[in-house]
């Protein structure tokens, strides 16, 4: 079974409900645009929209929660995926954070992933030991032997945040940069810290480059490009 990991563009269209992307519409109409956006978008790669986990930026509690065939919405952080969990997707709305999906095998071979979106707040709240200790309970691996794929985000050039939100100097010391009253934070030099910390083998991080600000693959608020994408694993047997 193998995991793929593939992300939306802004051709595929605005993957969130927010009243914010779409103000002169109802929320049914909201609703109604939201459910055939991704219909849409996930039929194209053979996946049913009922076996679909969105995760958004109200995944804040810093816990983790295991996909079943039954379970379809949570509040925590970390979704747990499966390599027996056939065909259930997780899709993470995202707009400029980076998404972190985490892997390890148990002793008997089978690939768990832990799923997360890399936000200032979860961040702040431990997020990245959380997913390590969660995929620890699952898997029995050791840090070493768990892999890391980062998602695209804002350069360091690019990510400006609002610095009374950088509450936990353990993850974002020696990341900031402040220029022309404006405070920029490295948010990957952030998240590779704090895993090398973790004892996560750094050849086993990887980020991907893509600035969000630029690409225009990707919506980003930031780069005055207003919308979500979606960021999405799934264990099947072929790529989707």
């Amino acid at each position: 079974m193998k995991l793929n990991v593939f992300v939306s563009s802004q051709r595929d269209g605005i993957m969130s409900k927010d009243k914010k992307y779409f103000p002169n519409l109802s929320t049914e109409e909201r609703e109604l645009l939201y459910k055939t956006t991704l219909t849409r978008f996930f039929e194209r790669r053979n996946i049913k929209y009922d076996d679909v986990v969105v995760v958004t930026e109200k995944n804040n509690v810093i816990k983790s929660r295991s996909v079943t065939s039954v379970n379809s919405k949570s509040k925590e952080a970390i979704i747990i995926l499966k390599d027996n969990v056939k065909d259930k997707c997780v899709a993470v709305e995202t707009c400029d954070y980076p998404v972190i999906i985490a892997t390890a095998n148990t002793d008997e071979g089978q690939s768990v992933s832990a799923i997360a979106q890399a936000t200032i707040e979860n961040l702040n709240n431990d997020l990245l030991h959380e997913i390590i200790e969660s995929l620890l309970k699952e898997t029995n691996a050791a840090p070493f032997e768990m892999t890391f794929y980062i998602g695209a985000c804002p350069s360091k050039e690019k990510l400006i945040v609002d610095p009374n939100l950088l509450t936990n100097s353990y993850i974002w010391n020696n990341t900031i940069t402040k220029k022309k009253k404006k405070t920029y934070v490295d948010i990957r030099f952030a998240i590779f810290n704090a895993l090398v910390k973790e004892i996560v083998d750094p050849n086993n991080i990887y980020f991907d480059s893509t600035d969000t600000t630029e690409d225009e693959k990707y919506f980003s608020d930031l780069g005055d490009k207003p919308g979500k994408n979606l960021v999405c694993a799934v264990y099947t047997d072929e790529e989707v």
